[in-house]
């Protein structure tokens, strides 16, 4: 059976909006923090991941708020590499209120990335097997978001150095602002994110421009982005009024 890691966290201030609640990004930030403590504790590092030429990549997190942390709060963050096949590795999230409710969770899907051909390889057993997560041949079918079919929005951002990470793209975290900042401020501090299905399809790199387009429909607002023609990333997201 898949082990168990949790943390504790302190809510502070930076990790907050105007809103004085956690945001999206910081939010999921946390999430892999706790990820990446766990991998750190089983030796599978960052450090011995690199050096077999290889880094872990996101292709979809699928993630459902209930209620998003405030400044000062403290929350209990677990997390378990619940599977995995030969070429995806399936872990879920959880953040826990100090009275044990459910915040949010989230469900990724990572792959092995060789760092010199730029693809992915099939996965390691040595990277997998201290986590004693299921091996299983089935292919997770998650639901796909939504590309939008009528552009309400757009804005371009060019990538900076600082938004690069050890994997030498950009750090998955950004989309997350990218896409959540086109949809403006009168938008965001009227509704309060409950799901979003986000989905990475093609790395972004540095001195890039990247585009983040979104559909508003009602509560629901359909995202991508783009650098020039080519899609890097597709999103929906499911919203309620504040």
């Amino acid at each position: 059976m898949a082990q168990e890691f949790s943390e504790q966290h302190r809510v502070v201030y930076y990790d907050t909006e105007v809103t004085g609640e956690m945001g999206i990004g910081k939010l999921v930030d946390m999430m892999m923090l706790a990820s990446e403590d766990h991998s750190d504790s089983v030796g599978v590092t960052t450090k011995k991941v690199l050096g077999l030429g290889l880094g872990w990549v996101i292709t979809q997190h699928l993630l459902t708020v209930n209620r998003l942390p405030k400044n000062n709060e403290v929350v209990t963050v677990k997390t378990k590499a619940a599977s995995y096949n030969p070429y995806f590795c399936y872990r879920d999230f959880w953040v826990k209120a100090a009275d044990g409710t459910t915040l949010a969770k989230m469900h990724t899907v990572f792959v092995l990335m060789d760092q010199e051909k730029r693809k992915i390889t099939r996965i390691v057993p040595e990277l997998v097997e201290p986590f004693e997560s299921e091996f299983t041949k089935k292919i997770e079918r998650n639901r796909l978001p939504k590309a939008p079919q009528t552009i309400t929005a757009r804005h371009g951002y060019g990538v900076r150095f600082m938004d690069i990470d050890s994997n030498h793209h950009v750090n998955n975290v950004h989309y997350f602002d990218w896409m959540l900042d086109v949809l403006g401020a009168d938008f965001l501090i009227k509704h309060r994110l409950k799901e979003m299905n986000i989905q990475y399809k093609q790395e972004v790199r540095y001195g890039q421009v990247a585009t983040s387009e979104v559909e508003i429909s009602g509560l629901t607002t359909n995202h991508q982005i783009k650098v020039g023609s080519e899609l890097s990333c597709l999103a929906t997201c499911q919203w309620e009024e504040r």
